[in-house]
């Protein structure tokens, strides 16, 4: 045993104080992607950084030049809106609203641009604004002219109408005197008085006619609106207005006629050219011009600013959208940086959890596992990974000298079973040879008599002992031998009677009785390994007659069954029965409650990972103070 011990103190390695184990690499990595992640937050912190200061600077410097080209453009196109209609204006109320209106918007504006003096591009509009208001100015001096006259006109035109009205009541009389004067001079026979009262009366009513043609005359010429109708209305009226002089000097004889005279010359003045009525509608006409041209300018002068509105629009939208841009510009490259930075992290993370975590790491903890598995199933020739210079290395040396240990402390206990099996195995050589003492001197003593067929018979009899001697020994040297790893059909019944046979003489030592129930065909095959199903079944027969040690009634049961397809093994005894609080750690290694000295505690759990290699399963089937029994369950050949 020392010598094992010294083996396995050799196989360990040198511990180092300090080496680059799994411990290092992985921080390694993990500092790694750490500083992914930091120069992620960096990039991320510098990219949201830029962006915040072109946010900042659009709230601060875009936005309100949006938001003043916004009411800069609504300001100019309200004025254009005004502008049109200013000139058209027919009445000064209305003139005087539109006005109103015109005043307050080029104030809004003016106030507007006084607010963006700062800028040169603004300073630059308020000259467009001051001239727009010298122009409207101009236009209101036009306009009240205008109106003026054109109030005064009226004025004068419903005066005529009272004029004519008043002229056609005072011609009624004097039209009907001259019919009864004609009437009674041509009954008297004075045809001369007739006549003249008949041109008194033509002369009376030309008057009218001609003054009715003035006065309407004066309404068409005070409706014109362009200089040829005027100028035609006024020919038209200079001809009526001699006509009607020519008719009212005809009548300067006539007493009676002179209200009819003075009505007819009032009209009369006002279609004097050079005093009247159309002296006034040319003064209106050329103020009409001069407005026109004044609305003509203001709406050059309007357009000019709305161009210069329209270029300074454009000015801040593309300031706004270049700040946008760069915004858009700024996230783009923050964006492109921490995908780019993602990737590499992930292609990182990825490299190292395949070729470090998966293939080296996982691939070696496999192997371990599947090593520690094989060396707790019993299977000494599973392989267990190379040690490396890190902890899987000290795992991988730990399992070597662990299955080491597990093969000294397995062959030990094997070993100790025989040490065990050692009297009865003398006992059972003894009896032979004994026999063969006798034989030698029977067949010596016969040979010496010259019976030479009784002795050829005694010596057929010492070639059996021998035979039996050889199997003896030859079973004993198989179940000490290191088991196969291979499984394949064994007799399960052939193994409970080969373990029988090496317990045989604790049976007859201890006055065991022994009840022993195998199937009438003789032959049960399971899938196993002959050397370590034997060692199974010796574990579990050996416990039992611990089991019924000291006990009155001592009784040991092995019974092997058969059901579709499965073979069990049941091995009973009358002991005292398992702890309630024992039952879950009887297969646990090294659990024992034999007293020290008398075993490893290593019997039950060997069977256990046996019995699991070989794919069945073995459980306590029931215990109690009458005994316990074990249920061994194995899968048959397919």
């Amino acid at each position: 045993m020392a010598a094992v011990m010294e083996a396995t103190v050799d196989t360990s390695a040198p511990q180092a104080r300090w080496r680059f184990g799994i411990g290092a690499r992985l921080a390694l990595a993990f500092v790694a992607i750490v500083g992914f992640a930091v120069v992620a937050c960096i990039v991320g912190w510098l990219s949201y950084e830029r962006l915040s200061g072109e946010l900042s600077r659009m709230t601060d410097e875009q936005m309100p030049q949006l938001a003043f080209a916004s009411r800069l453009s609504k300001a100019g196109a309200d004025i254009g809106s005004v502008t049109s209609v200013l000139a058209g204006a027919e009445s000064r109320a209305e003139y005087n609203e539109i006005r109103s209106t015109y005043t307050s918007r080029l104030a809004t504006l003016r106030a507007l641009l006084e607010e963006n003096a700062a800028q040169s591009s603004t300073a630059a509009l308020l000259p467009l604004a001051e001239e727009i208001a010298a122009n409207l100015n101009k236009i209101d001096l036009a306009a009240g002219k205008r109106f003026t006259l054109r109030e005064a006109m009226r004025s004068d035109i419903d005066e005529l109408r009272w004029v004519q009205t008043d002229l056609l009541e005072e011609a009624d009389p004097l039209v009907d005197d001259i019919r009864f004067n004609i009437e009674t001079e041509t009954r008297k026979g004075e045809g001369a008085a007739a006549l003249a009262e008949q041109q008194k009366s033509e002369a009376l009513l030309t008057v009218v006619s001609q003054a009715n043609l003035a006065t309407g005359l004066i309404g068409r010429l005070v409706n014109a609106t362009t200089n040829e109708e005027m100028q035609e209305t006024n020919a038209f009226l200079g001809d009526s207005a001699d006509e009607l002089a020519n008719r009212i000097s005809s009548l300067d004889g006539w007493p009676d006629s002179i209200t009819v005279r003075q009505l007819a010359r009032r009209i009369l003045d006002q279609s004097n050219a050079s005093t009247g009525i159309p002296n006034r509608k040319r003064s209106e006409m050329r103020q009409a011009v001069t407005l026109s041209e004044l609305a003509v300018e203001n709406s050059r002068l309007v357009d000019a600013l709305g161009r210069r509105i329209e270029t300074e629009v454009v000015a801040i939208e593309a300031s706004a959208a270049d700040a946008a841009r760069r915004a858009a510009a700024a996230i783009e490259t923050g964006r492109s940086l921490l995908v780019a930075i993602a990737i590499l992290s992930i292609l990182v993370a990825t490299a190292i959890g395949y070729f470090y975590v998966h293939r080296n790491l996982i691939a070696r903890i496999r192997l371990l596992a599947s090593a520690a598995g094989a060396i707790s199933g019993g299977r000494p020739t599973a392989p267990i990974p190379p040690p490396e210079a890190d902890e899987l290395g000290d795992l991988s040396r730990a399992l070597t000298l662990f299955r080491q240990t597990r093969d000294e402390l397995v062959q030990s206990a094997k070993l100790a079973a025989l040490g065990q099996m050692a009297a009865g195995i003398g006992h059972e050589l003894n009896q032979p040879l004994a026999a063969l003492r006798a034989h030698i001197h029977s067949a010596t003593t016969l040979i010496g008599r010259g019976k030479g067929d009784q002795a050829v018979n005694n010596l057929e009899k010492m070639k059996g002992l021998t035979g039996r001697m050889a199997d003896q020994i030859s079973h004993i040297r198989r179940f000490a031998r290191r088991p196969d790893a291979q499984l394949r059909p064994v007799d399960l019944a052939a193994a409970v009677r080969d373990a029988l046979s090496l317990l045989e003489h604790r049976f007859e030592e201890e006055a065991v009785e022994l009840e022993l129930a195998l199937p009438e065909s003789g032959i049960v095959l399971v899938m196993a390994e002959p050397v370590r199903l034997e060692q199974v079944a010796v574990n579990l027969i050996g416990n039992a007659l611990d089991a019924v040690t000291g006990r009155e009634t001592r009784r040991v049961g092995v019974a092997v069954e058969t059901s579709a397809g499965t073979a069990r093994l049941v091995v009973a005894d009358t002991g005292h029965g398992i702890a309630p609080g024992d039952i879950g750690t009887v297969f646990d290694p090294f659990f024992t409650t034999k007293p020290v000295g008398s075993g490893l505690g290593l019997g039950l759990s060997i069977s256990y990972n046996i019995v699991k290699d070989f794919g069945g399963d073995i459980a306590v089937l029931d215990t109690g103070p009458a005994g316990t029994r074990f249920l061994v369950s194995l899968k048959g050949p397919e």
